[in-house]
C-alpha cells in the first residue's frame, strides 16, 4: 500500500467520522436511541440505491437525482419518526430533531461512500479538504431534510390529528424540494452554486434548531388572544 493509497483511506475514513461526530457532538451524552435511526439510515439507503441504478439505466442521472432521488430518499429516511406520529407515539422536540438527524446522516453514509469517485482523490491538501466538505455538506443535508418533516411532525400536534395528512404531505414535499434544490445546484458545476450547497445545510441546521426549542405555535396562540 503506498502512501497515496493510505491517504486516500484516511479521507475517506474522515469523511465517514466526521458527521457521525457532529452528531454525537450535538447529542452529547444524550439519547443513545439515536443510534437505532443512524443504522435505520444506513439501511434504508441500501433499496433506494438499488431502485437508483434501475432507474438510470432508462432515465438520465440528472434527471432522476431531481426527481426520483429526493422522492425515495426523503420517504425512505423519515419512516421511523413519520409511523410513530402516525400511531399517536409522542417524542420530545430534541429527540425527534435528534432522530431525524440519525437517520439522515445515517442514509448519507453509504449513499456517499457508493457515488465516491475514488479516482478523483489524490490526497493533496486540497482534494482532502474537498472531500471533507462535500462530504460534511451532503450529509448535513440529509439530515436536515429529514428534519424538516420532523419539524412538521412537531407542529401536528397542535392541529387536529385530521389535518395530520395533509400537513405531514407539505412538510415531506418542502423536504423533498429543498433536497432537490441541494441537487441541482450541485449539478451546474458553478462556483456560487457550489459555495451555497456548502453553507446552506449548515445555516438550515441551526434554523431548525432553534425552530425545534422555540414554541412557534404557542407565540401566534398568543399574539391572536391579544
Amino acid at each position: 500500500m503506498t502512501i497515496e493509497i493510505l491517504g486516500v483511506d484516511i479521507v475517506i475514513l474522515a469523511a465517514y467520522l466526521f458527521p457521525v461526530i457532529f452528531l454525537m457532538a450535538f447529542i452529547g451524552h444524550e439519547g443513545k436511541k439515536y443510534l437505532i435511526y443512524l443504522v435505520w439510515g444506513f439501511l434504508a439507503s441500501i433499496p433506494v440505491i438499488i431502485f437508483y441504478l434501475l432507474v438510470t439505466e432508462t432515465f438520465s442521472v440528472q434527471y432522476t437525482e431531481l426527481t426520483v432521488s429526493p422522492l425515495l430518499e426523503e420517504l425512505f429516511k423519515a419512516l421511523p419518526i413519520i409511523i410513530p406520529a402516525i400511531i399517536g407515539i409522542k417524542n420530545s422536540n430534541r429527540d425527534l430533531l435528534v432522530y431525524a438527524m440519525a437517520a439522515g446522516i445515517g442514509f448519507s453514509l453509504l449513499e456517499s461512500a457508493w457515488f465516491l469517485d475514488l479516482n478523483t482523490l489524490t490526497g493533496t491538501p486540497d482534494n482532502v479538504l474537498t472531500v471533507l466538505g462535500e462530504s460534511f455538506s451532503t450529509t448535513l443535508m440529509h439530515g436536515c431534510t429529514c428534519g424538516i418533516i420532523g419539524y412538521g411532525i412537531v407542529l401536528i400536534r397542535n392541529f387536529d390529528r385530521k389535518a395530520l395528512p395533509i400537513l405531514l404531505f407539505g412538510f415531506y414535499t418542502l423536504a423533498v424540494t429543498t433536497h432537490a434544490i441541494y441537487n441541482l445546484l450541485w449539478e451546474s458545476e458553478n462556483l456560487l452554486a457550489i459555495v451555497i450547497d456548502f453553507t446552506f445545510p449548515l445555516v438550515l441546521f441551526f434554523f431548525l434548531l432553534t425552530c425545534y426549542q422555540v414554541d412557534i405555535p404557542s407565540i401566534f396562540k398568543r399574539e391572536n388572544e391579544v
